[in-house]
Protein backbone atom coordinates (compact mmCIF):
# COMPACT_ATOMS: atom_id res chain seq x y z
CA UNK A 1 0.00 0.00 0.00
CA UNK A 2 1.51 3.08 -1.18
CA UNK A 3 0.85 6.29 1.36
CA UNK A 4 0.62 9.49 -0.64
CA UNK A 5 1.17 12.62 1.22
CA UNK A 6 0.31 16.03 0.46
CA UNK A 7 2.84 18.23 -1.46
CA UNK A 8 3.60 21.08 0.78
CA UNK A 9 7.33 22.01 0.69
CA UNK A 10 8.72 24.29 2.80
CA UNK A 11 9.25 28.06 1.26
CA UNK A 12 13.23 28.83 0.85
CA UNK A 13 12.87 31.33 2.41
CA UNK A 14 11.90 29.93 5.86
CA UNK A 15 15.81 27.95 5.60
CA UNK A 16 17.27 30.91 7.15
CA UNK A 17 15.10 30.83 10.04
CA UNK A 18 15.39 26.80 10.34
CA UNK A 19 19.30 27.43 10.00
CA UNK A 20 19.28 29.89 12.75
CA UNK A 21 21.61 30.21 15.53
CA UNK A 22 18.40 30.55 17.97
CA UNK A 23 17.29 26.67 16.82
CA UNK A 24 20.06 25.60 18.48
CA UNK A 25 18.17 27.18 21.79
CA UNK A 26 16.06 23.87 21.51
CA UNK A 27 17.70 21.59 19.57
CA UNK A 28 21.56 20.92 19.14
CA UNK A 29 22.15 19.08 15.95
CA UNK A 30 25.70 17.66 17.04
CA UNK A 31 23.19 16.07 19.83
CA UNK A 32 20.70 14.50 17.12
CA UNK A 33 23.23 12.77 15.23
CA UNK A 34 26.43 12.01 17.30
CA UNK A 35 25.22 8.81 18.05
CA UNK A 36 24.78 7.44 14.55
CA UNK A 37 27.63 9.28 12.50
CA UNK A 38 31.31 8.26 12.73
CA UNK A 39 34.84 9.45 10.84
CA UNK A 40 34.68 8.42 7.27
CA UNK A 41 31.18 7.28 6.98
CA UNK A 42 28.86 8.47 3.78
CA UNK A 43 25.48 10.01 4.76
CA UNK A 44 22.30 10.90 2.98
CA UNK A 45 20.88 13.19 4.30
CA UNK A 46 17.20 14.21 2.29
CA UNK A 47 15.82 18.03 3.03
CA UNK A 48 18.91 19.15 4.23
CA UNK A 49 17.36 22.86 4.11
CA UNK A 50 20.10 25.22 4.37
CA UNK A 51 22.36 22.86 6.53
CA UNK A 52 20.90 23.19 9.94
CA UNK A 53 22.12 19.09 10.59
CA UNK A 54 24.52 19.27 7.57
CA UNK A 55 27.43 21.56 8.84
CA UNK A 56 27.07 19.05 12.18
CA UNK A 57 27.30 15.67 10.00
CA UNK A 58 29.92 17.34 7.59
CA UNK A 59 32.21 18.11 10.54
CA UNK A 60 31.55 14.70 12.59
CA UNK A 61 32.14 12.17 9.28
CA UNK A 62 35.66 14.04 9.17
CA UNK A 63 37.70 14.68 6.16
CA UNK A 64 37.75 11.29 4.97
CA UNK A 65 33.53 10.83 4.77
CA UNK A 66 30.95 12.88 2.65
CA UNK A 67 26.94 14.28 3.08
CA UNK A 68 25.39 13.74 0.65
CA UNK A 69 22.50 16.48 0.80
CA UNK A 70 19.50 16.11 -1.77
CA UNK A 71 17.07 18.78 -1.77
CA UNK A 72 14.05 19.84 -5.03
CA UNK A 73 15.34 23.68 -3.95
CA UNK A 74 18.20 24.82 -5.56
CA UNK A 75 17.87 28.38 -3.46
CA UNK A 76 17.88 25.85 -0.10
CA UNK A 77 20.88 24.04 -2.10
CA UNK A 78 22.77 27.66 -2.63
CA UNK A 79 22.28 28.74 0.97
CA UNK A 80 23.66 25.06 2.13
CA UNK A 81 27.08 25.52 0.36
CA UNK A 82 27.98 29.26 1.65
CA UNK A 83 27.47 27.69 5.00
CA UNK A 84 29.02 24.80 4.44
CA UNK A 85 31.92 27.25 2.74
CA UNK A 86 32.11 29.32 5.97
CA UNK A 87 32.55 26.56 8.25
CA UNK A 88 34.71 25.12 6.78
CA UNK A 89 33.71 21.80 5.56
CA UNK A 90 32.63 22.68 1.77
CA UNK A 91 34.64 19.65 0.47
CA UNK A 92 32.13 17.30 2.76
CA UNK A 93 29.27 18.19 1.52
CA UNK A 94 28.08 17.55 -2.07
CA UNK A 95 24.71 18.84 -2.72
CA UNK A 96 22.32 17.10 -5.52
CA UNK A 97 18.98 18.51 -7.06
CA UNK A 98 16.23 15.90 -6.32
CA UNK A 99 13.02 15.96 -8.33
CA UNK A 100 9.75 15.32 -6.59
CA UNK A 101 9.93 10.89 -7.69
CA UNK A 102 13.59 10.64 -7.14
CA UNK A 103 16.42 11.33 -4.86
CA UNK A 104 18.69 10.82 -7.64
CA UNK A 105 21.18 9.07 -6.10
CA UNK A 106 21.22 5.90 -7.79
CA UNK A 107 25.10 5.65 -7.79
CA UNK A 108 25.39 5.48 -4.37
CA UNK A 109 24.02 2.10 -4.12
CA UNK A 110 24.73 0.41 -0.97
CA UNK A 111 26.96 2.79 -0.25
CA UNK A 112 25.44 4.71 2.47
CA UNK A 113 26.09 4.23 6.01
CA UNK A 114 23.54 6.85 7.69
CA UNK A 115 20.20 8.14 6.41
CA UNK A 116 19.07 11.46 8.19
CA UNK A 117 15.82 12.31 7.59
CA UNK A 118 14.45 15.29 10.01
CA UNK A 119 10.79 17.08 9.77
CA UNK A 120 10.59 15.78 6.10
CA UNK A 121 9.02 12.43 4.90
CA UNK A 122 5.91 15.12 5.09
CA UNK A 123 6.89 17.04 2.20
CA UNK A 124 7.51 13.67 0.04
CA UNK A 125 5.02 13.34 -2.33
CA UNK A 126 4.65 9.54 -1.64
CA UNK A 127 6.16 8.06 1.66
CA UNK A 128 6.54 5.01 0.51
CA UNK A 129 8.71 5.53 -2.43
CA UNK A 130 10.90 7.92 -0.79
CA UNK A 131 11.65 4.90 2.32
CA UNK A 132 12.26 2.39 -0.42
CA UNK A 133 14.53 4.71 -2.45
CA UNK A 134 16.23 5.51 0.70
CA UNK A 135 16.70 2.12 1.67
CA UNK A 136 18.09 0.78 -1.45
CA UNK A 137 20.76 2.61 -1.44
CA UNK A 138 22.05 1.98 2.31
CA UNK A 139 24.94 -0.37 3.38
CA UNK A 140 23.84 -3.57 4.53
CA UNK A 141 23.41 -2.96 8.35
CA UNK A 142 24.03 0.36 8.59
CA UNK A 143 21.51 2.83 10.09
CA UNK A 144 18.25 5.19 9.56
CA UNK A 145 16.86 8.22 11.51
CA UNK A 146 13.96 9.94 10.61
CA UNK A 147 11.68 12.24 12.85
CA UNK A 148 8.48 14.09 11.90
CA UNK A 149 7.22 16.71 14.20
CA UNK A 150 3.65 17.00 14.52
CA UNK A 151 1.89 20.08 14.49
CA UNK A 152 -1.32 20.12 16.49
Amino acid sequence: MEVVLSHRVCPWWLGYFLASPLRRLMLDPEKVVRPFVREGMTVLEPGPGMGFFTIELARLVGPSGRVIAVDIQPKMLDGLKRRAAKAGVAGRVETRLASADSLHVADLKEHVDFTLAFAVVHEMPSASRFFAEAHRHRSRARRCCWSNLRVM
